[in-house]
């Protein structure tokens, strides 16, 4: 669809979108969701009375065809008026591009790396700025919310897994997605929440059993993704392309977000220096040199314990500290928060 100037201006205007990324945003609004963004603006729209406006403009024939389309791909939200009826807003480009990322990847391998990297620069800088400040604040001692807060053992996860085992479904990671650098596994987030603008309520969520999230979990760990989680999602993450372990590094505040509850003690007398931990680690915590010898160097670690659950030998024993109950913790375990 080529825009006037006029229309440029508007849209990057009503959907957030920064000029040097306007490019970019193009690729991930169709013809008809922009002229859809054109005419909700920055309204809220009772469902019914935004279809009249649709077919009363011409931009589609089914509107609520349309409508659904354009929540599945995250460009419009819900909202409910205060008798908890169904209302639509557009959303924002910060909330569309990870969707493109996750669920149209055959779209966006067509960008170039330099595209991707300047997409990720700026939305990372837009994240540290919603989450940041809560990051420091617990750094400070202030318990307070921040997703992907607390590192799961396998037992830990298998924990919240039954919790929520009448539904779990999976999603690709949108970190990896969108960072697109890894090699490790992709579609690994297990989500347990299914209300609005949820993945699972846009219609783009695989259900699975527990038994199967438990198998997939142990897999996860086994290539060296650290599971990390709360109450609604656990998170199956590597170290270079998670965004909460990016914010953390920038923040400083490894061991308090995300939480360690466990300190890594390897028995150097046990170890047979098969390499394991040195090739799972995220973190450059184990290390192996030519001559086969593995070292452990604590000052590197961040705790997540997959080294623990991988090491053939039981060579790295977990130590659980001496901290109050956290509230990841606390969810399935039954404790009061802290």
């Amino acid at each position: 669809m080529k825009l006037t100037p006029d229309e440029k201006k508007k849209l990057t205007e009503l959907f957030d979108i920064p000029e040097d990324l306007f490019p970019e945003a193009l690729h991930m609004l169709s013809s008809q969701e922009i002229r859809l963004i054109f005419l909700m603006e920055k309204n809220i729209f009772p469902a019914e009375k935004l279809e009249e406006a649709i077919a009363a403009s011409g931009i589609a024939d089914d509107p609520k065809m349309l409508l659904l389309s354009a929540y599945r791909r995250a460009v419009i939200d819900k909202k409910r008026d205060e008798a908890g009826g169904l209302c639509w807003q557009i959303s924002d480009f910060y909330s569309r591009y990870p969707y493109y990322a996750q669920f149209e990847p055959e779209e966006y391998t067509k960008l170039s790396r330099d595209s991707k990297d300047r997409l990720n620069a700026w939305d990372f800088e837009v994240y540290y700025g919603v989450y940041g400040n809560d990051v420091k604040a617990k750094m400070a001692g202030i318990e307070t919310y921040v997703h992907n807060s607390t590192f799961l053992t396998l037992a830990e996860a298998d924990r919240l897994i039954e919790k929520h085992r009448s539904h779990i479904y999976m999603v690709p990671c949108n970190c990896k997605a969108m960072m697109d650098v890894t090699k490790k596994p992709r579609y690994v987030c297990m989500n347990f929440n299914e209300g609005d603008n949820t993945p699972w309520d846009r219609g783009v969520g695989e259900p699975i059993t527990m038994e199967r999230a438990k198998e997939l979990i142990r897999y996860y760990n086994r290539s060296g993704l650290m599971q990390n989680g709360e109450d609604f999602a656990i998170c199956n993450c590597d170290g270079e392309s998670c965004y909460p372990l990016q914010m953390a590094r920038k923040a400083g505040s490894r061991g308090i977000y995300p939480r360690s509850n466990y300190r890594i003690n390897w028995q150097e007398d046990l170890c047979i220096s098969c390499g394991k931990c040195a090739r799972i680690c995220n973190f450059g915590a184990f290390t192996i040199d030519a001559g086969r010898k593995v070292s452990f160097h604590p000052d590197l670690c961040w705790g997540c314990t997959i080294c623990s659950e991988n090491c053939p030998k039981q060579a790295i024993a977990l130590e659980e500290l001496d901290l109050p109950m956290d509230t990841v913790r606390a969810s399935f375990m039954g404790a009061e928060k802290a």
